[in-house]
This record gives structure tokens, C-alpha cells and sequence, in this order.
């Protein structure tokens, strides 16, 4: 069952200088994937910010986990957009459909 119609949903208020803030930091935390009226949360990560966070989170021990993470070279409005599409028309955000 592969979906069309997922898009990325920026937190409430959400600017352009909010996503210049997000291009620098390398993460999108509060974001939504939506489909229809359903929603569900999402962080958009690019590589470099994902493995620091992984690290850090690991080095004594310690466990990485964020549930519904997707990762893009390059974060920006668009990019992160445009995954969520590509995700959603290649079917791999069927399972939170149900």
C-alpha cells in the first residue's frame, strides 16, 4: 500500500527564520507527518547532527533512541519536504497508517 499525500508539518509558528535556525543546527525537533487529518510526530535530522547526537548520547553506555527520525543531507524546508514526500509514495510510512 504505497501513499501519496504525506507532507512535513512545521511546528506552530513556525518562520523562515525558524528554518534558517534548523538548516544551522541540523535539526527539525516538533515537526509533523500528516496525512489526511492524521498527524504524527516526526525530528528531521541531517547525518553530521544525527551521529554527534548518537555519540554523545552513547559514549558511557548510554542508549540512542527517537522514534519516527528520518535523515537528510542538506536540511532545509525543502529537502526535509521533499523526503516526506518520497517516503510517503514509496511506502515506508504505510505501518503508522495501520
Amino acid at each position: 500500500m504505497t501513499q501519496a499525500g504525506w507532507r512535513l508539518v512545521a511546528p506552530d509558528g513556525f518562520d523562515e527564520l525558524d528554518w534558517f535556525g534548523v538548516e544551522s543546527r541540523g535539526l527539525l525537533m516538533g515537526g509533523r507527518l500528516a496525512y489526511g487529518d492524521r498527524t504524527f510526530p516526526v525530528i528531521v535530522y541531517d547525518p553530521y547532527r544525527l551521529s554527534q547526537d548518537a555519540e554523545a548520547e552513547t559514549a558511557d553506555g548510554g542508549i540512542f533512541y527517537e522514534g519516527n527520525v528520518v535523515s537528510v543531507q542538506g536540511l532545509t524546508r525543502e529537502s526535509a519536504e521533499a523526503a516526506v514526500t518520497r517516503l510517503g509514495e514509496a511506502g515506508f510510512l504505510d505501518w503508522l497508517l495501520g
